[in-house]
C-alpha cells in the first residue's frame, strides 16, 4: 500500500484526512479525529454523557452531516448497511465492526485507539464503507465483509478506494506467535510485530481491490510525532474515524 501523509488541520476536532481524496472527491468528506482536550469521542466509557455527545454533536455539524451512525464495536466481522437517513442526531445501531451506505448525510464513524479505521469509497456508485479492524476483527474477515457489502449494494471491487487510517504501526505492535498464526501469517516462533495496515491491504486485494488504489496513513497512533490516543500506550480516549457522502457541500 502507497503511504500518505494526511493533512493535519487547525480547529476542533484537528483531523487528520486523505489529501488526495479531498481533490478529487469534493462530494466526500473523510478523516480521523485527533487525541486532546474535548477531542475524547468514547461513548461507551466514563466520561459524563453529556460533554461526550456535544463532542459528538461538533463533529456532526463540522462535517454537515444530517445524522451520524455508530455502533459498540465488539472485534467482529459484523457490517451494517444504512439505507435511510433517520432523525437529526446520533444513531447507536447495534453491535458492528463496520458500516456501508450510499446516502448522502450519513455520518459512518469507527471508535478507535490503534486499530485500523478503514475508509471504503465506490466513486461510480458514490457508495462508501467505514471499518474498524484490531487482529481480531481481521481474523473475522471485516476488510472482506466490507467490501462484499458493497458489492451487494452494486459496486465493482476494481472501483472501489481503500485507505487505512492513523494506526499502531508495525514496529510497536509486537503479538505472540498465535496472533501471526491466526492471521495466516507465517509463525515467527515467538512475539513479533505484526503490520495491521499491510494485513489490510493484502486482504482486500485478495477481495478484488486493485493495489494502486489503496493507500496508508503515515501516522502511528504510539510511536508518531503526533500525539492519538493509544491503548498500548496506556491512553483511555478514542479518535474517531468518520466518512459521510456529503449532503451539505459547504462541509470542510
Amino acid at each position: 500500500m502507497r503511504t500518505i501523509e494526511e493533512v493535519l488541520e487547525a480547529g476542533w476536532p484537528a483531523r487528520y484526512v486523505h489529501p488526495e481524496w479531498r481533490e478529487v472527491h469534493p462530494w466526500l468528506a473523510q478523516g480521523t479525529t485527533a487525541a486532546g482536550d474535548d477531542c475524547d469521542l468514547r461513548l461507551f466509557g466514563e466520561l459524563p454523557s453529556n460533554r461526550v455527545l456535544m463532542r459528538w454533536e461538533r463533529l456532526r455539524e463540522v462535517t454537515a452531516a444530517e445524522e451520524v451512525v455508530h455502533s459498540r464495536q465488539v472485534h467482529g466481522g459484523r457490517v451494517l448497511r444504512h439505507g435511510t437517513a433517520g432523525a437529526s442526531g446520533i444513531r447507536l445501531a447495534g453491535e458492528a465492526d463496520g458500516h456501508v451506505t450510499a446516502v448522502p448525510g450519513i455520518l459512518l464513524t469507527v471508535a478507535v485507539a490503534d486499530c485500523v479505521p478503514i475508509s471504503i469509497v465506490d466513486p461510480t456508485t458514490r457508495s462508501i464503507g467505514l471499518l474498524h479492524a484490531g487482529w481480531r476483527g481481521l481474523v473475522a474477515g471485516i476488510v472482506e465483509r466490507g467490501v462484499e457489502s458493497l458489492m451487494e449494494a452494486g459496486s465493482r471491487p476494481d472501483d472501489l478506494y481503500v485507505h487505512a487510517g492513523p494506526s499502531i504501526c508495525g514496529q510497536c505492535y509486537e503479538v505472540g506467535a498465535e496472533v501471526h498464526e491466526a492471521l495466516g501469517l507465517s509463525d515467527p516462533g515467538g512475539p513479533q510485530p505484526v503490520d495491521l495496515a499491510r494485513v489490510v491491504g493484502e486482504r482486500a486485494g485478495n477481495a478484488g481491490v486493485l493495489a494502486e488504489r489503496m493507500t496508508r496513513s503515515a501516522h502511528c497512533t504510539r510511536c508518531g510525532p503526533q500525539w492519538f490516543y493509544s491503548h498500548r500506550a496506556g491512553a483511555d480516549g478514542r479518535q474517531v474515524g468518520y466518512l459521510v457522502v456529503r449532503a451539505d457541500r459547504r462541509a470542510p
